[in-house]
């Protein structure tokens, strides 16, 4: 799995929402601004997925964020951070 960062300007009840709805198992939020999710695919099939990017004629979009996948990690956070980061980087895919 990889594991993707969400890092919005300002909180995005949209955005979240979508979040939420989209991977209830599989996001950790960090603050009102910043989320983890892990899944497969790439950085793109993931703005897409959560509505962030391009849209058919009508159709909002759910919200703005810098997106990046990791490809590894360090620093300094809560140990359910750490926790929740080896969990998703080591299980399996679940065909999100």
């Amino acid at each position: 799995m990889t594991i993707f960062a969400i890092l919005m300007p300002n909180p995005q009840p949209v955005l979240k929402a979508e979040i939420v709805r989209l991977f209830p198992d599989d996001y950790l939020e960090l603050n009102e601004t910043q989320f983890l999710i892990s899944t497969t695919g790439t950085v793109q099939s993931l703005t897409t997925k959560l509505g962030m990017g391009e849209r058919e004629a009508g159709q909002p979009i759910t919200g703005t964020a810098v997106i990046f996948a990791t490809s590894s990690y360090w620093g300094r956070a809560p140990t359910p951070v750490w926790d929740w980061m080896k969990a998703k980087l080591e299980a399996p895919p679940s065909g999100q």
